[in-house]
């Protein structure tokens, strides 16, 4: 590569939308970076000014949908179960429910199981990490309600358990 293919390469370079451009050729090294290409932009709001946010349309009524009978039909579940003295064990963080710690494992908790306090009910996996979620207290597991495999966050419910 001659000096004139060089000069043309970095004019081209400069008006094309590149940022940045690295070659090697033989024993030619070229760089090139434009001005700026890698700077962080912040942007800094005024201290103590709110800031406004506009909220979505509230749905307009229509007539009832199926789910919505099955959702108010597990609302209704759910007020019974707490008339029921029955209490919800939550997930505590944000991951992957896993019921067993392997495929090949029987689950940690069944329907009917009765639960010692310190004992694990499950396994929330987040960022390759297996957290096992143990029992506060002596339990007996009336429902599971996470399937299997499924994204949990942060309060979701995943057994419904009588304190035993």
């Amino acid at each position: 590569m001659d000096s004139q293919e060089i000069f043309q390469l970095i004019d081209k370079f400069e008006t094309s939308s590149l940022a940045e451009l690295k070659l090697n050729h033989g024993d030619l090294s070229l760089h090139m970076r434009k001005p700026g290409a890698y700077q962080q932009k912040i942007v800094h709001a005024p201290a103590g000014q709110p800031m406004a946010f506009q909220a979505a349309a509230a749905p307009v009524a229509g007539p009832a949908s199926p789910e919505s009978a099955a959702a108010q039909a597990a609302q209704a579940a759910e007020a019974k179960a707490a008339d029921d003295g029955l209490e919800q064990v939550t997930s505590s963080i944000v991951g992957t429910f896993y019921r067993s710690p392997s495929p090949d494992s029987p689950p940690h908790a069944e329907v009917g199981d009765v639960i010692k306090a310190g004992s694990p009910l499950c396994i929330v996996e987040a960022m390759k990490v297996m957290n096992e979620l143990e029992a506060d207290y002596d339990m007996e597991i009336v429902a599971v309600l996470a399937e299997n495999g499924s994204m949990v966050e942060f309060g979701t419910p995943l057994f419904k358990v009588r304190r035993a």
